[in-house]
C-alpha cells in the first residue's frame, strides 16, 4: 500500500514538473515572438521614414507602447532612438528628451552596440547646436571623436557623416566673424578626415561621392561659392544615381545652393532652389516630418524678398515663418538671428520705424548672445581642462601614497631590496648599454639611408635637368633650323609658282602644301617637346593653358582649378608634371567619352603639391586598372614613382574616374608667384 502511495505521488510531481517545463518553454516562445514582432515594426518605420513619415512614426509608436508592455526594454530602446531621430524635422525638444531616453536604456541594457550609443551622441550634438547650446553640443561631437581615435566606432559612412556635421558646426560657429587661418585649418583637417574615412567604404562610388557634401560646405564657410555649388549640385546628382539620397540631405544641399547665390546677392537664383524645397513640403506626409525645415526654407524666401526689395511680402512672410518655428521647438541659429535684422531693415524701409527699432533691438540682442554662447563654449572647454588636470593630480598624489607605502614594507626586508636593487641595476646597465649600441646602428643605418635617398634624389635632378635641356635643345634645333629651312623652301616653291606661271598644275600645289603641312606639324613637335608657357610663366599657367586648347579641339568641358598660395615648382620638376597630366587629359579626350572634367591643382605651404583629375565618363575598363595594360597608365605610374610621388585611381563606368596625385618633393626650391 506505501509503495503504491509512493508511486502515485512520483507520478504526480512528474506530470507537474512536465507542465512546468511546457509553461516555461511556451512563455519563452510567445517573448521571442514578442520581440521579433517589435523588431519587425522598427524595421518597417525605418524602411518608410522617407516616402511615408506618418504611417513610420505610427509603427515607432506602437512599437514603444508594445515594448513597454513587455517590459522589453531593447526594444523600448531602439524605439526611443527612431522616435528621437523623426522628431529632430518636427520638434527638437522632443528630440532631445527621446534621444536622452535611449541612452538611458543603452547604458544600462548591454545588448545593445556601440554604434546605437554613437548615433544618438550624433542626434544630441545636432539638437544642442540647433537649440544654440554650443557648449553641449561641442561636447557631444568630441566625444564621437575620441570615440572613433580609440576604435570604438569603425563605421567608415558613420564617420564620414561625423565630420561633416562637425565641418557644418564650425562653419556656423564663426558667424559674423572674419575667416582667419585657424578657421581654415580646423575645417581643413574635419576634411581630410572624412577623405581618409571614405576610403574604408567598400563601394568606390558611394566612397567618392560621399564626401562631396562636405566639399561643398568647406567651400561654402570659405566663400568659394562656384566651388560650394559645383560640388553640391554633385552630391545630389551622385547619391540620387545611388539611391543613397535621402530628404532631409536633399533639403539641406538645396538650402545651401539657395544660400550662397543669396550671399551673393542673387536672390532670383535662390528662388529656384527654395521653391524645389516647398515643392517636397506640398506633400502631406512631409507637412509634419519636415516642419522645421519648411519654416527655416521661409526665412530664406523672405531674404531672397527682401533683396528683391518686395518689403510688404518679406514681412508677411517673417511673420509666418518665426511663429510656425517657433511650433518645433527652442531655435537660436544664425538664420533665426539674421532674420530680425530683415525684419528691422523692411519695416524702416515701408516707414514703420517704430517697428523697425522694435526688432533691431531684437536683433543685436540675439547677435550679442551669439557672442556670449562663444565665450561660454571656451570657458567651458578651459573648465574641462582644468578639471581633467585636477584629477591627473589627484592621480599622481594616489601613486605617490601608494608607492610610499610599498617602500616602507621593502624597508622591512633590506636583503630582498638589496638583492632586487643588484638586480635591477644590473638590468638596467644592460638595457642602457644595449639601447646605445642600437640606437648607434639605427643612427648609422638612417644616416645611410638619407645619404642613398640624397644621392638618388640628386641622380633624378640631373636626369630630368639633362632631359629638359636635351628636349628645349632639339625643340629649338627643329624650330629655327629644320622648320626655317622648310619655310624658305616652302617660299621659293611659291616664288616659282609665280614666275614660272604654274597655276593649272595640281602636284605643284600638292607639293606646296605638304611642306606646309609639315612646317606646321614641325613646330607643333618642337612646341611639345617644350612648351614655352612652361617656362616663362610657370606649371599652373602652362596646365591652364592645355585645358583650354584641348577643350577647344573637343566636346569635354575641362574645368580647372588652383587652390592655395600658388607657387612656382623647380625646373627640374616642372616638366614631368605637366606630362603627367598631359596624358591624363589626353586619355580622357580619346577614351573616357566625358562631357565634364575637373583639374584641380592644390599647392600646399610647404611646398607639397596634390593634383586631382577627375571625369564623368565611362571609366577605365578592369584590364587596364589591374594590369596595366594601358601604356599612357603605364607612363604616368612610371613618372610618378620616379618623382616619388603617390597615386590613387578610382574608376567605374557609373561615376566616370577620379586621380589623385600627391607629391612633396618641391619645399626645397620654390618661390612665390
Amino acid at each position: 500500500m506505501k509503495k503504491n502511495i509512493i508511486t502515485v505521488k512520483f507520478t504526480i510531481a512528474k506530470k507537474c514538473l512536465s507542465t512546468l517545463v511546457f509553461i516555461i518553454i511556451a512563455f519563452s516562445a510567445n517573448a521571442q515572438k514578442d520581440s521579433t514582432s517589435i523588431f519587425e515594426l522598427i524595421q518597417k518605420g525605418t524602411q518608410i521614414t522617407d516616402s511615408l513619415p506618418k504611417e513610420a512614426l505610427q509603427y515607432f509608436e506602437i512599437a514603444l507602447e508594445k515594448s513597454k508592455s513587455l517590459n522589453y526594454v531593447k526594444g523600448q530602446g531602439l524605439a526611443y532612438a527612431k522616435l528621437g531621430r523623426w522628431y529632430f524635422g518636427n520638434n527638437v525638444g522632443k528630440s532631445i528628451e527621446f534621444a536622452n531616453n535611449a541612452i538611458k536604456i543603452f547604458d544600462v541594457n548591454q545588448e545593445h552596440s556601440l554604434d546605437n550609443i554613437a548615433d544618438m551622441h550624433l542626434l544630441l550634438a545636432e539638437a544642442y547646436d540647433e537649440q544654440g547650446k554650443k557648449d553641449s553640443s561641442a561636447y557631444y561631437y568630441y566625444l564621437l571623436g575620441e570615440e572613433m581615435d580609440a576604435g570604438k566606432i569603425n563605421d567608415p559612412e558613420f564617420a564620414v557623416k561625423v565630420f561633416t556635421k562637425l565641418t557644418i558646426f564650425w562653419v556656423n560657429l564663426d558667424f559674423g566673424s572674419v575667416i582667419n587661418e585657424d578657421y581654415k585649418k580646423t575645417i581643413q583637417r574635419f576634411l581630410l578626415k572624412a577623405k581618409q574615412a571614405s576610403r574604408l567604404i567598400k563601394d568606390s562610388a558611394d566612397a567618392v561621392s560621399s564626401v562631396y557634401f562636405l566639399e561643398g560646405a568647406y567651400h561654402h564657410g570659405l566663400k568659394n561659392f562656384d566651388s560650394s555649388r559645383y560640388f553640391y549640385r554633385l552630391y545630389i546628382s551622385e547619391r540620387s544615381k545611388l539611391k543613397k539620397l535621402n530628404i532631409t540631405r536633399k533639403i539641406s544641399t538645396l538650402f545651401n545652393i539657395a544660400d550662397t547665390y543669396l550671399q551673393q546677392n542673387q536672390p532670383n537664383e535662390a528662388l529656384k532652389y527654395i521653391n524645389e524645397i516647398k515643392e517636397i513640403g506640398k506633400n502631406p506626409q512631409n507637412t509634419k516630418f519636415l516642419a522645421f525645415y519648411l519654416s527655416l526654407i521661409d526665412l530664406l524666401m523672405a531674404k531672397a524678398n527682401y533683396q528683391l526689395k518686395d518689403y510688404k511680402a518679406t514681412i508677411h512672410i517673417l511673420d509666418k515663418a518665426l511663429s510656425d518655428l517657433k511650433l518645433t521647438g527652442t531655435h537660436f541659429r544664425n538664420e533665426v538671428v539674421e532674420s530680425y535684422q530683415i525684419y528691422a531693415d523692411s519695416y524702416e524701409a515701408v516707414g514703420d520705424y517704430k517697428k523697425a527699432l522694435a526688432y533691431k533691438n531684437i536683433y543685436l540682442k540675439l547677435y550679442d548672445s551669439i557672442s556670449k554662447t562663444d565665450k561660454v563654449d571656451i570657458i567651458s572647454r578651459l573648465e574641462i581642462r582644468n578639471h581633467m588636470a585636477e584629477k591627473d593630480k589627484e592621480l599622481a598624489f594616489q601613486t605617490l601614497s601608494l608607492s610610499e607605502t610599498k617602500n616602507k614594507i621593502k624597508d622591512k626586508n633590506i636583503w630582498i631590496i638589496a638583492i632586487s636593487f643588484l638586480a635591477i641595476s644590473g638590468v638596467i646597465i644592460f638595457g642602457l648599454w644595449r639601447k646605445r649600441n642600437v640606437g648607434t646602428q639605427i643612427l648609422q643605418q638612417e644616416r645611410i639611408d638619407n645619404l642613398q635617398q640624397k644621392i638618388k634624389i640628386e641622380r633624378l635632378k640631373a636626369s630630368i635637368t639633362g632631359e629638359e635641356r636635351e628636349r628645349t635643345r632639339i625643340g629649338r634645333e627643329l624650330h629655327d633650323g629644320i622648320g626655317g629651312l622648310l619655310s624658305v623652301a616652302r617660299m621659293n616653291f611659291e616664288l616659282v609658282k609665280k614666275n614660272k606661271l604654274y597655276t593649272d598644275n595640281n602636284d605643284f600645289d600638292d607639293g606646296v602644301k605638304l611642306l606646309e603641312e609639315a612646317t606646321v606639324e614641325l613646330r607643333k613637335a618642337a612646341y611639345n617637346l617644350m612648351p614655352e608657357i612652361l617656362l616663362t610663366q610657370g606649371l599652373a599657367s602652362a596646365v591652364h593653358a592645355f585645358c583650354e586648347k584641348m577643350m577647344s579641339k573637343s566636346s569635354t568641358k575641362i574645368n580647372f582649378q588652383a587652390i592655395g598660395e600658388r607657387t612656382e615648382i623647380s625646373s627640374g620638376f616642372d616638366l614631368p608634371i605637366y606630362r603627367i597630366i598631359q596624358e591624363l587629359i589626353h586619355n580622357i579626350i580619346k577614351h573616357a567619352q566625358a562631357k565634364n572634367a575637373l583639374v584641380q591643382l592644390n599647392f600646399e605651404k610647404d611646398g607639397s603639391l596634390n593634383i586631382t583629375v577627375e571625369d564623368d565618363g565611362i571609366g577605365i575598363p578592369n584590364n587596364a586598372l589591374e594590369k596595366t595594360l594601358s601604356m599612357g597608365l603605364k607612363n604616368v605610374k612610371e613618372r610618378v614613382q620616379d618623382l616619388n610621388g603617390k597615386l590613387d585611381i578610382q574608376s567605374t563606368t557609373e561615376t566616370g574616374t577620379s586621380i589623385y596625385l600627391e607629391f612633396e618633393l618641391f619645399h626645397e626650391n620654390t618661390t612665390t608667384i
